[in-house]
This record gives structure tokens, C-alpha cells and sequence, in this order.
């Protein structure tokens, strides 16, 4: 999926641009979705793109909200949104089937049944998933096209804005409170989805502006947003299945408990992994946070806030926030 937008720079008419980016995107969703619902052997990999590629979007339409019409970009965030969380659904189901099938393999035959009971309670929650995506789906590619049609007609902007000056002051009120998100807090579970969620909108974002501010955001900014994507989506996976396990073992012992020492064993094996994951990200994260405050994320503030001229953007003492 293509990252940058060919064609588009800082000095582009805000409309040619909001267009251009916007139809790109929007078409990106489009043939992840042909993909998904057409491609059952790879279709993993599918969703996956698509759940990117629905973020993607979404962070164009915010980054140009005030080219389109308030009715018209609510029904445009509605349709990516509910699209995001049906794919991220059967994703999320993915992820746990993936790791169990890489089990099956290094785990001793003693554990195999447990395996079997986990994939099987995965797979009944996967397999609806799926048919909730081809339902949210059913239109496709008509209703789709639909939908990009009526956005494109609709974008706007005043005859003298530029690309620059519409998204510059856009992206710097952004990371400033991408920055605030990240000193507050205590830094528990919640808090970090927060600050992954929030990292991966202004990723997609900066990905779209990088003519309006030279080698800034590929130098500094966004390679560290991507390292904190990496390291929190590991610590989120974790967090998801130690929830699963839980719910299972729970249910084991009210419902069949006397079936449920025959799994107990790999499932509190497997809830200990995922905690020493949770961990272990979680200090991964003091170390990002670090560095995002330390090694030149304040010069990156700095430039941010000459090329848009708007008020000071506070940034936080270098001093590590307190992360239970």
C-alpha cells in the first residue's frame, strides 16, 4: 500500500489535494476489501491490510474534515469505522488461531488437547466474525463506490488555501496532544491502548504531510511512531489473549470442572507468557518514552511549531512519567 501521495505538495491547491489523497485511500479500502472477500487462502493477510487501510483513510478524512461537508464526513468516519471494527474482530481472531497453530508444533503431546480446545473455541468466535464482515459488506463494490462518489463530489476549500497551510497547524495541534497523551497517566493497560491508537493516527497522518515539512517526519518522528506501534501491538495481542484465557478457564471450572484439570496447565503456561510479554513491553515503552522526550523529538516540536506559526506547544520535562 502506497504510503506517500505522488503529486501532492505543500503548495497544492487544498482541493486538488484533498481529492487526490482522499481518492487514493478510499481506493485502497476498496481493493483490500476485493481481496478479503475473494481470496480465502491468503485472507489473513488480507484483513489485515484492510484494517490499515481502513486507518489509512480515516486519518485522511480527519486531516481534510473542514474540505468537506460535516454530513458527508460523518458518513464517511461511520462507514470506515464500522468497517475498522468488523475486520479488527475477525483479526483479533486471527492473531489468537496463528498462535496456536505455531504451538501445536513445539508443545508436548500432553498439551495437544488443550490446543485442539482453544482452537476450537477460536474458531467459534472466528467464523462469525467472517460472516459479519461479508454482511457489512454485502453491497460491495457498488455501495463502496457509492460512498467515494459522493465524498469526491463533495470536497472543497477556499480558492487560496494551499495543502501547507490547511494540514501544517492540523498535525501540529496533533502531536502536541499525542505528546500530552503520552505524560499522563499512570501508563496501565488502558493508557497504553490510548497512546497506540492515538500513535498510529498521527503515523498515518504524518505519513500524508511530509512535503510540508522536509526530512522531519521520516527522520525523527515517524520511524519512532512506527518502533511504538511495533512494541505496543505486541503488549494490546497479549492483553487480548490473557483475556481470552481467563474467560475460558473461568468458564471451565463453572461449567465442566471436572474437564477442567486436563487444560488448566498449558493455560496458565500460556496466561504467564503473555503477562511476561505484557511486562516486557510495557518497560519497552518507558524506553520509547524516553527517547521520544530526549533525543530530538523537542527540536522536531520546535520546527513544527515555526512552520505553522501557531501558539507554543508545552512539552514535557525530560523526567520519566510514572508507569505503574
Amino acid at each position: 500500500m502506497t504510503k506517500r501521495i505522488a503529486d501532492v505538495e505543500e503548495n497544492t491547491p487544498v482541493a486538488d489535494a484533498a481529492r487526490r489523497v482522499l481518492a487514493v485511500r478510499l481506493e485502497a479500502v476498496r481493493d483490500r476489501i476485493g481481496d478479503t472477500l475473494a481470496d480465502a487462502r491468503n485472507r489473513r493477510r488480507h484483513i489485515h491490510a484492510l484494517r490499515v487501510a481502513t486507518r489509512r483513510a480515516a486519518a485522511a478524512a480527519d486531516l481534510f474534515a473542514t474540505c468537506l461537508p460535516k454530513k458527508v464526513y460523518r458518513q464517511l468516519r461511520d462507514h470506515l469505522r464500522a468497517l475498522r471494527r468488523t475486520v479488527g474482530t475477525a483479526r483479533d481472531w486471527d492473531v489468537v488461531l496463528s498462535q496456536l497453530g505455531q504451538r501445536l508444533d513445539g508443545e508436548s503431546k500432553s498439551d495437544e488437547p488443550a490446543i485442539d480446545m482453544l482452537t476450537g473455541y477460536a474458531l467459534a468466535r472466528r467464523v462469525p466474525a467472517q460472516k459479519r464482515l461479508e454482511k457489512a459488506t454485502s453491497d460491495f463494490p457498488f455501495g463502496f463506490d457509492r460512498l467515494m462518489a459522493t465524498t469526491m463530489v463533495a470536497v472543497h476549500g477556499p480558492e487560496r488555501a494551499t495543502f501547507g497551510t490547511v494540514v501544517q497547524p492540523v498535525i501540529s495541534k496533533m502531536l502536541a496532544d499525542f505528546q500530552d497523551l503520552c505524560g499522563r497517566g499512570e501508563g496501565d493497560w488502558a493508557h497504553l491502548h490510548e497512546v497506540r491508537i492515538a500513535g498510529k493516527r498521527l503515523r498515518y497522518a504524518l505519513e500524508l504531510v511530509q512535503p510540508c515539512f522536509g526530512g522531519l517526519v521520516s527522520e525523527d518522528i515517524e520511524p519512532a511512531l512506527a518502533a511504538l506501534q511495533e512494541t505496543l501491538g505486541a503488549v494490546n495481542d497479549s492483553f487480548n489473549a490473557l483475556q481470552l484465557l481467563e474467560e475460558i478457564h473461568t468458564g471451565l471450572t463453572e461449567c465442566l470442572p471436572g474437564a477442567a484439570e486436563r487444560y488448566r496447565a498449558l493455560i496458565e503456561r500460556q496466561a504467564a507468557e503473555h503477562e511476561a510479554t505484557m511486562r516486557t513491553g510495557r518497560e519497552h515503552y518507558r524506553t520509547w518514552l524516553d527517547r521520544w522526550r530526549c533525543q530530538g523529538l523537542q527540536q522536531a516540536l520546535v520546527a513544527f511549531r515555526t512552520v505553522t506559526e501557531t501558539a507554543p506547544i508545552l512539552v514535557p520535562s525530560p523526567q520519566r512519567a510514572s508507569i505503574a
